[in-house]
């Protein structure tokens, strides 16, 4: 995630946005219950570019990690959950040192998007499948497209003065304006991830709540 939009003035009024504004509480209702199926009891959980960690504190009996680049964001993670170890870092760059695994691997809010590149995304996906561990399972929340010029019409976008500027015609690649900035971000049709998970794992579903964004989950991650 950029720098100069993820400071702590950005970081002060994030959740007010994108977390307690009722536009999203569907999704966040429908990550929390499919987060709880996922978790195993004695499993392990990394939340990839976690920002203030919302869907970790949701789970504080679960072991749990977060990896996020934003010192803003993780200041307000750390707060939320206690304990939980978070490490600041770029996820694209970072490489668990004891080749670690885990249980889960999330990524929300089509976070990978701020790559803007079509193969820098395709290598942090391959990162994230190689970090979920035999039997386990990826979880990733992406922007749909098709959809994004609905957005606008949206009474989150109403209330807020957030606005989607679609910059190629198949919308894969925007800009997103919000009281942050301007977010310049791409993100690949539905096809590019399942093509790129679908073969490491037994079951890859996927389902949509709100306009826009959709819940992409891998399930049953296969040996090496």
């Amino acid at each position: 995630m950029p720098d100069e939009i993820f400071d702590d003035h950005y970081a002060s009024h994030y959740a007010a946005l994108y977390i307690d504004h009722p536009s999203w509480e569907p999704k966040l209702q429908h990550n929390r219950a499919l987060l709880g199926a996922l978790l195993k009891p004695l499993g392990n959980w990394l939340d990839t570019c976690c920002g203030q960690g919302w869907h970790l504190a949701q789970f504080p009996h679960h072991r749990r990690m977060g990896i996020d680049r934003s010192a803003a964001q993780l200041d307000r993670a750390r707060l939320l959950n206690p304990g939980v170890p978070f490490i600041e870092a770029d996820v694209v760059e970072y490489e668990f040192p004891d080749g670690q695994r885990f249980d889960l691997v999330s990524n929300f809010w089509f976070s990978y998007s701020y790559l803007n590149d079509e193969d820098a995304i395709r290598v942090l996906v391959q990162k994230l499948v190689r970090w979920t561990a035999p039997g386990g399972a990826l979880y990733l929340e992406l922007a749909v497209p098709e959809m994004l010029k609905y957005f606008n019409e949206s009474e989150f976008a109403a209330e807020t003065g957030a606005r989607v500027v679609l910059k190629s015609p198949d919308a894969v690649r925007w800009e997103f304006h919000d009281s942050g900035g301007v977010h310049r971000v791409m993100s690949p049709r539905l096809e590019f991830f399942s093509d790129l998970i679908r073969p490491h794992f037994e079951d890859v579903s996927d389902s949509t709540v709100v306009r826009a964004v959709r819940q992409l989950v891998a399930r049953n991650r296969r040996a090496d």
